[in-house]
């Protein structure tokens, strides 16, 4: 019975022999544990799985290892740790030579043989217990603090730049299990998610919210020149242009089990890179890294995101590879005026490290697979698999966040979010009323248009979706509708096929395939005065498929009735193949999409994109018309290739270009015509052009490109002015170039007046061009430009102008 797992807590601190400062993330590894347990941020530390003839090893280097058994602990549990004596007795000090930076350089030249992606076949697997709550408001008024209904669920928490405790509200809680592959011959990776477990307020689609932990808890490493957190690439420690970023100086060195340990603290050159400041340890010989603490440099002006630590910890077994643990804490805080303030910490353990057992390459085919029953675990899974048993704290927690989610205001809030966000509102388990933002639109065309729809759920059923509206306009006095019918076989490796009917009005260049538009944004082309519009009736039906990982194409066959709703013979008359008058369409078009290294949310109706990648992504769109096929009367070929790619740019920031390029072979009406999205509204856009009026050109061959850069760092002139520097923002600069024509086969058959050749003329020899330079962190939110357009003079808009833009971006 002795033998037996205790179930008492035993708990202690751990603590500087000399000072009596709290030790964070000191090693305690008691011997019959696979993973060993951290100090937290006040040194505290908790063992729940022990036996009496266990004993406990306290590391942490820089502090002599301490050995103790449990009976002593028992006796004990408080550890006061003594400093190693300093081995460094020497420094030879050479001219221009620093000599930190010798052991920095050695470090930086063999970090990538510690990169687990750069090994020829390695496997293992991560525990990450993510946390969040929302802090205590810092004011002196106790009125603006938690009120009385909350005080029930309130929890603290001792934050690591603040040694006292501080009063904060659960608000979420998960738990993940995943396993990573690493292939180098060929280069190859993969994660499977094992296991998940979501607890938070107004969590209702747990599936999708274990997707966006998974990306969340990703493995990252600082042996990487770059690590990309928040969407920005913060520079590592030891990256190679370490020297145009960072200095060092060399503290210590201290004896291990395993050699010479040297310390070094991280100094950042300037304060507006996107470094890091605080300790790192290297091994000597290997120049690997053991131990590092860092902190977000200060100076850095990141938006809503604060306060960034990160510690990890190398083991003397395998000091190189993978840390045994990986420590992030952050705080998000919110728009100027408020001080609510959300504090995130995950804790990653490491395990189950196998090197040199190769997978076979048809393995790798998905690269980011979810495990069927990872959602379906119950808690005695999770007693068996958590690294350390959960505290009554963290008990208390989960019970108090399930507490929060009943109350009625947060039950109302989530559905307001849910509405804004996706545009629709639920009705029942199985049936959501949307899109909410098209049930009233007024314009001059159809008068008061009063619109009713809806899409089914997951509870409906799993693979087929429904969705669709129906409309009625006062003054054209028509109804409109829309019905989507969608049977989704397969969404980790995308397969679907669908069937549509279509009946609507809208502008000549826009999709009326509103299934793949946002709701606000289309309902938005619905008000006020609708340019150029066309009655259009379309079947269709379409067949999609990933056949690899980020590869997906789409083939859809289409018939089109087209009938304007505004007089043509002011547009070219209305003879035999005016690009103005009545006509029908049959095609077939393929459509492909390559989006490399990309992680995607699958929900339950599309698969989305949630994780940044510098890599470029690349489309393709081939569409026929066939004339005679359901009395179609247009035979047509056309093509569209487009590029868009991050580009890094190291300490000048970093861009963002879109290049798209088309050509339409055949002659085709005004609504099979490219025309470019002009923009005559104060907001502005980055896939158009910011000082051209509302269908300025049309054009049957073109090529496009859209530059877009963000300076970040040394570089950035609000970084260098101290009354700039003050307000955060961050300069924006780039620019929009446009070269195309209409040929004459698809030119207006007759002349037109003034008034009507200000619209779909063709571009000459010189092409479209604007530029734009401004500020974005506006208040942490806006970004105001200012617009120059270079050519084309005469357009009926001015030269300059100032557009305004919401950019929610740390």
């Amino acid at each position: 019975m002795a033998a037996h797992a205790q179930t008492t807590p035993l708990v202690g601190r751990v603590h500087d022999s000399e000072n009596h400062k709290a030790l964070d993330y000191v090693t305690v590894h008691l011997n019959s544990a696979k993973v060993p347990a951290f100090t937290d941020e006040s040194g505290q530390y908790i063992l729940r799985k022990y036996s009496p003839t266990d004993t406990v090893t306290f590391t942490l280097l820089g502090y002599k290892p301490i050995i103790k058994s449990i009976k002593d602990l028992q006796a004990k549990p408080d550890i006061a740790m003594v400093r190693q004596s300093y081995t460094l007795q020497e420094v030879v000090v050479r001219p221009r030579e620093n000599p930190a930076h010798r052991i920095v350089r050695a470090a930086a030249k063999n970090k990538l043989n510690y990169l687990p992606e750069n090994q020829a076949a390695i496997q293992f697997g991560t525990y990450t217990l993510m946390k969040g709550s929302i802090l205590e408001r810092e004011a002196k008024d106790k009125k603006k603090g938690f009120s009385k209904r909350y005080a029930p669920y309130l929890d603290s928490l001792t934050i690591s730049d603040n040694p006292s405790r501080t009063a904060s509200l659960p608000i979420f809680q998960s738990e993940t299990i995943k396993e990573t592959y690493y292939s180098r011959e060929p280069r190859k990776s993969k994660e499977i998610l094992k296991a998940s477990k979501v607890v938070g307020v107004g969590v209702e689609r747990e599936g999708q919210i274990a997707q966006l932990l998974n990306a969340q808890a990703e493995h990252f490493s600082l042996n990487q020149n770059w690590m990309r957190m928040f969407d920005k690439d913060f520079v590592s420690p030891i990256a190679n242009q370490w020297a145009s970023y960072y200095d060092y100086d060399l503290e210590d060195s201290v004896e291990t089990s395993s050699g010479k340990v040297y310390r070094l603290k991280i100094l950042p050159k300037r304060s507006q890179d996107l470094t890091f400041e605080g300790t790192m340890w290297i091994a000597d010989g290997s120049f690997s890294l053991r131990r590092i603490d860092i902190r977000l440099n200060k100076g850095v002006a990141l938006n809503f995101v604060t306060g960034l630590h990160i510690v990890q910890a190398w083991d003397e077994k395998n000091p190189s590879l993978l840390p045994v643990s990986s420590k992030r804490q952050f705080q998000i805080t919110g728009l100027p005026g408020t001080d609510v303030r959300l504090f995130v910490e995950s804790v990653t353990t490491y395990t189950d490290l196998v090197v040199g057992q190769p997978k076979p390459e048809e393995f790798f085919d998905m690269t980011h697979q979810i495990s069927d029953s990872a959602l379906k675990y119950k808690e005695d899974y999770w007693q068996a698999v958590r690294p350390q048993a959960f505290s009554p704290e963290e008990l208390k927690r989960v019970q108090a966040i399930a507490q929060i989610n009943k109350l009625p205001e947060i039950q109302s809030t989530v559905k307001l979010i849910r509405i804004v966000v996706e545009g629709h509102m639920p009705l029942n388990d199985k049936l959501e009323w949307g899109p909410v933002f098209g049930t009233y639109v007024f314009n001059k065309l159809e008068g008061h248009r009063i619109q009713f729809g809806g899409r089914t759920t997951e509870a409906f059923h799993p693979n087929w979706i429904l969705n669709g509206y129906l409309g009625y306009g006062t003054r054209d006095e028509s109804f409109k509708s829309l019905l989507n019918i969608r049977y989704i076989a397969n969404r980790q490796q995308w397969t679907e096929w669908g069937v549509s009917y279509l009946n609507d009005v809208g502008p000549a260049s826009l999709d009326l395939n509103n299934s793949q538009l946002n709701s606000l944004f289309f309902s938005a082309f619905r008000w006020g005065k609708m340019n150029f519009p066309y009655q259009q009736e379309r079947m269709q039906m379409w067949a999609e498929r990933e056949w690899l990982p980020g590869f997906r194409q789409r083939v859809t066959f289409r018939h089109t009735n087209y009938r304007p709703e505004f007089d043509t013979k002011l547009m070219g008359g209305e003879k035999d193949g005016s690009p103005f008058g009545v006509f029908s369409t049959t095609d077939v078009s393929l459509s492909l999409r390559y989006s490399p290294d990309l992680k995607m949310l699958i929900r339950h109706y599309e698969k989305i994109p949630i994780s940044n990648s510098n890599a470029p992504i690349f489309g393709l769109d081939v569409s026929a018309g066939i004339r005679g096929v359901m009395n179609s009367d247009l035979n047509y070929q056309e093509v569209a290739l487009s590029v868009e790619q991050r580009v890094r740019a190291g300490i000048f920031g970093y861009g963002r270009y879109y290049l798209k390029a088309g050509k339409t072979f055949s002659k085709v009406p005004l609504p099979m015509l490219q025309v470019p999205i002009g923009n005559e509204t104060p907001f502005f856009i980055l896939h158009g052009y910011n000082l051209m009026p509302f269908f300025s050109f049309a054009t049957d061959e073109y090529v496009s490109l859209r530059y877009d850069h963000h300076f970040e760092g040394a570089f950035s002139i609000t970084n260098r002015l101290p009354l700039l520097k003050k307000t955060k923002m961050l300069l924006v600069a780039g620019g929009a170039v446009l070269y195309g024509r209409l040929s004459d086969k698809n030119k207006p058959t007759q002349t037109v007046g003034p008034e009507q050749s200000r619209n779909f003329r063709s571009l000459g020899k010189t092409p479209y061009a604007e530029v734009n330079v401004g500020f974005k962190n506006i208040f942490q939110l806006l970004r105001v430009d200012l617009v120059h357009r270079l050519t084309y003079k005469e357009l009926d808009s001015p030269l300059w102008g100032v557009r305004l833009s919401v950019s929610v971006n740390p």
